[in-house]
């Protein structure tokens, strides 16, 4: 007569704990793989919408310094650009300490949000 495997033939269930151990690690392991793919997702989106931000602020900023003079430029200036990715308006602040801000309001095609970059700008030079 052949000896019978106790592991297989146990009728407490012991096998099966093991299994269910098994599928449970498993199927913890693909959701937690699935939601840090999912997360790596939208990181990726998210600097790919940051950099084409400032590409825009780059792009506007750099046409605003060819295009216009220091001698011509006024506190109530303001300058409006179209590019593809979206449209920038250039415009100047001062603020009560006499510092002169050069704003620019950024609106990406296809949204909504307007992102505003102020930066301390100099009347005297071009700089």
């Amino acid at each position: 007569m052949k000896k019978q495997f106790t592991i297989i033939h146990n009728q407490q269930g012991f096998l099966l704990l093991h299994v269910v151990w098994v599928i449970l690690i498993v199927l913890l392991s693909l959701h937690f793989l699935l939601y840090q793919y999912q997360t790596g997702k939208v990181i990726a989106h998210n600097q790919l919408f940051h950099i084409e931000v400032e590409t825009l602020f780059q792009m506007a900023y750099q046409k605003f310094r060819d295009e216009v003079d220091t001698e011509e430029i006024s506190l109530s200036y303001q300058a409006v650009y179209d590019f593809p990715q979206g449209q920038v308006t250039v415009t100047f602040l001062e603020e009560a300490n006499n510092t002169v801000y050069i704003v620019f309001s950024i609106k990406q095609t296809g949204d909504d949000h307007v992102y505003l970059l102020a930066r301390p700008y100099s009347l005297k030079d071009n700089n």
